[in-house]
């Protein structure tokens, strides 16, 4: 069976000006309609200040807004700083992890099968159900899983070897809709008050690339997990 390959998509930013022009005019309509809904400096695909969602739930979201200038649109995603820091050390734990498996066993983890889970009256396969596998204990992990083992490091981390976290602002100009922007902001929740600050501050700083001088202080972050916070509030 030949191989697929994704149609490889080109860059907002090759797009001729006045296509470009055409996409802020259209997301400004947009954002003109969902004013009541997100405030009308930005609009979005998720829904922003459910009621009753604990805080702990609102610590991303994605959105978007034009630029300063008639062609540019920013496709950002932004993220609580708390957030960053549980990624970084969930990222960490997992490389950790990983270092400590040889390359077949490393292998055997990855492998995921599949079996058919409904057949038409023909006996043609019309979907598949991932089969359940037991998962390996690791020697070297004291008896763990790897799934253990990454949740056992990932708390060491975060209590012990605590990753450093700036507030910044990162673009990407690969996206195929706007220029992607990824924002760290030290706030207690990401709600409609936080990202119309972040687009405020990008605005101020005129759109680019930005990382603050000082890191985050560690009284600001987390002392457990994220999944360990998560299992607080589920219990």
């Amino acid at each position: 069976m030949p191989r697929r390959f994704a149609k490889k998509h080109s860059p907002f930013m090759s797009l001729p000006r006045h296509k470009r022009s055409d996409e802020v005019i259209h997301l400004k309509g947009q954002i003109k309609r969902n004013a009541d809904e997100y405030g009308g400096l930005f609009t979005s695909h998720l829904v922003l200040d459910e009621p009753g969602r604990p805080d702990l739930y609102n610590q991303w979201f994605d959105f978007y807004f034009p630029g300063l200038d008639r062609f540019t649109i920013w496709n950002a995603t932004i993220v609580s700083a708390r957030k960053a820091f549980w990624d970084a050390a969930h990222e960490l734990a997992y490389q950790r992890t990983a270092a400590m498996l040889t390359q077949a066993e490393y292998a055997a983890e990855s492998i995921m099968e599949f079996e058919p889970a409904e057949v038409s009256n023909t006996g043609k396969i019309l979907s598949y159900r991932l089969i359940e596998r037991k998962e390996l204990q690791y020697e070297q992990f004291d008896g763990l899983t790897f799934a253990e083992q990454w949740t056992k490091l990932e708390s060491e981390i975060v209590r012990e070897a605590p990753p450093t976290i700036h507030e910044s602002f990162r673009l990407d100009r690969s996206y195929a809709y706007g220029i992607g922007l990824h924002v760290i902001l030290d706030v207690d929740v990401i709600d409609r008050i936080a990202i119309e600050q972040a687009i405020t501050q990008f605005r101020e700083i005129g759109e680019t690339d930005w990382q603050a001088a000082n890191p985050v202080a560690r009284e600001r972050l987390p002392v457990v997990s994220e999944k360990e916070d998560l299992e607080s509030i589920n219990i």
